[in-house]
Formats: C-alpha cells, sequence, structure tokens
C-alpha cells in the first residue's frame, strides 16, 4: 500500500533551513487538494485559491503547485498523492467507504485542514458545526483526541508569527460572538496532530477581501498550519 511521497516531508528541512535564515533552493513541486463532498460547497471559493499559491510562492522558499486540484475519497490512492487535503465541511462525506479511506489517509501520514466558512447559508451554527466534526473524528480517528490550541502553540509561530491566536473573520464584517469565541482545534492520534479544524473562516477572507491585510495574516496561517504538518 503506497504511502504519501516522501517528497512532501522533505519540506519541512527546507521550511526549517529558511527559518534559521539558511539559504535553500526551492525543492521539488508540492501541492494540496480539496476533498470532493456530498455538497457543491465543497469548491467554494476555489477561484481564489491561486491568491493563496501566488502568496506561498512569494513569501517562501516553497515550490508549491499554482494549479489547485481536487481529490477523490473514494480513492486511496488519489487522496495519497497530497500531503494535506482541504475541506470546508468535512462531515459532507458521508458514505462509509469514502470514510474509511480518509481513515487510511491519515494513517499513511496525511494531514486534514477543515476550515469552516463564515456564510451563514454554507455554517449556519459554528457550536453545532465543531460538534459534528468532533463527532465525525471520533470515526475516521477512534482514538483521536480534539484539543484546543492554546495561543502559545508552535502553530502560531511556525513560520509566521501570528499574533491574532488565531485570526477571525466575520460575515459583512460584523463581530460576532458565535464564532470569535473559538480557536483552532488540534486532532491528535497517537501522539501527532493529524488535522486541525478552524472556525476562522481563513479562506473567506482572502477570497472575499485579498486587499486588507486581515487576508494577509489568514494566509500567513495556512502557511503556518501547512508547515506544521509537513514537519511532524
Amino acid at each position: 500500500m503506497k504511502p504519501l511521497p516522501t517528497l512532501f516531508f522533505a519540506v519541512g528541512f527546507l521550511f526549517a533551513c529558511v527559518a534559521r535564515g539558511t539559504e535553500a533552493p526551492r525543492g521539488g513541486r508540492v501541492g494540496w487538494a480539496r476533498i470532493i463532498t456530498s455538497s457543491t460547497a465543497w469548491r467554494r471559493h476555489a477561484e481564489a485559491d491561486p491568491r493563496l499559491t501566488q502568496f506561498i510562492r512569494s513569501q517562501t522558499s516553497l515550490n508549491i503547485d499554482p494549479t489547485w486540484y481536487s481529490a477523490d475519497p473514494n480513492s486511496v490512492e488519489q487522496l495519497c498523492n497530497y500531503p494535506l487535503l482541504y475541506t470546508n465541511n468535512l462531515t459532507d462525506v458521508t458514505d462509509a467507504t469514502q470514510r474509511r479511506n480518509l481513515q487510511e489517509y491519515l494513517r499513511r501520514g496525511g494531514f486534514i485542514l477543515v476550515d469552516a466558512c463564515i456564510n451563514p447559508t454554507i455554517t449556519p451554527d459554528p457550536d453545532l458545526f465543531l460538534e459534528r466534526h468532533i463527532a465525525l473524528m471520533k470515526i475516521i480517528a477512534p482514538d483521536a483526541e480534539v484539543r484546543r490550541l492554546p495561543p502559545t502553540h508552535d502553530v502560531y509561530r511556525q513560520y509566521f508569527t501570528i499574533t491574532d491566536t488565531p485570526p477571525h473573520t466575520f460575515m459583512d464584517d460584523v463581530f460576532d460572538q458565535r464564532w470569535s469565541h473559538h480557536g483552532l482545534y488540534g486532532v491528535f492520534e497517537n501522539g501527532r496532530m493529524i488535522s486541525i479544524i478552524t472556525l476562522s473562516g481563513l479562506q473567506c477572507s482572502w477570497s472575499s477581501h485579498p486587499e486588507r491585510a486581515h487576508a494577509t495574516t489568514c494566509m500567513q496561517m495556512i502557511v503556518n498550519i501547512y508547515v506544521y504538518a509537513m514537519t511532524r
């Protein structure tokens, strides 16, 4: 059974060199993919993905693929082409076989980033969203533990220093305590973080208002999560 390509795990060394100020050339091309789900919202804001990849290519040494990809959970081999999978709602994966494939993907060393969309037509209740994802993680990774990450966690300083721990995007820029009280939630299994669940609307920021400083902070947060996942 094919493990995740070892190329992706070399990314951690490359980033570590750059973070210490050591000159390092770009490594082999790497990428990530969106998980195809039963909801049409799985590709929401996909047209803005090139903004993120351009940011990564301009602000880091990572040779990120500028093309965005999708991954079908019906195929373990397709999932394992990517070191990190992105979704705005993993509970939209309802098929038992697909869930087993995601379990195998995680077992082989993969990482899943769940980033809730802040639009109430997509995510009407952030607390329920988190509750359902915790329950799903217990199915996909039965031994997993979901913990809120403290502001001192390394993920906030893995590459960029993030002072908003975490940054939050709000619908129509209207502060909403239902969202703001949430941090980042790490999913841990056998000592390894296998997933992060955010109620921050990270992608909602750079897809809606890319010119704002907050959008940059959200993209920096994604970079930190990517680097953290790749170096562990």
